[in-house]
């Protein structure tokens, strides 16, 4: 709702508008496209990434994707960003950090949540993959994986 005064405050407005308008393109809005389809898929076909089991296979949704903080308690990502693992790795994964968790296992997560996503039965999410959806994601984590070790490589020295 836009107030009017006297004095002219409709211009601040009208620029603050302006402003924000031309600057909306440089915040990336993560994408969350649901598909309870491609949730199934991945628990049903597929074995714990850590354990190896294939008992009690869950979709664990990968909730660091990027440094933009676009995804926190209580949200879930998009259903094209998960991973299988059995419940009781899920609940490992749950009580710590997520970061040591796949850098533990030397894993990225994001990278194998693409590869299910070009595999899934669900035409949603491999739209995803075919637009390029994990590329960024991917290259974040790596990065954060690189820096990880090296830090702890100079902390060994």
């Amino acid at each position: 709702m836009l107030l009017f005064c006297s004095i002219g405050c409709i211009d601040e407005i009208v620029a603050i508008h302006a402003f924000l308008s031309s600057h909306a393109n440089m915040i990336r809005k993560t994408k969350i496209v649901k598909s309870k389809k491609h949730l199934e898929w991945v628990a049903r076909n597929h074995v714990c990434l850590r354990c190896r089991s294939n008992y009690g296979v869950q979709s664990t949704h990968i909730r660091h994707t990027d440094s933009k903080g676009n995804i926190g308690w209580g949200i879930k990502p998009c259903d094209g960003m998960v991973v299988p693992l059995c419940y009781l790795c899920h609940q490992k994964q749950h009580s710590m950090n997520e970061l040591k968790f796949w850098f533990a296992l030397n894993i990225n997560p994001i990278y194998v949540a693409k590869e299910l996503a070009h595999k899934t039965t669900c035409a949603k999410i491999k739209q995803l993959a075919k637009e390029g959806y994990y590329d960024e994601p991917i290259k974040y984590y790596d990065n954060l994986q690189a820096s990880a070790k090296s830090t702890l490589e100079s902390e060994n020295l």
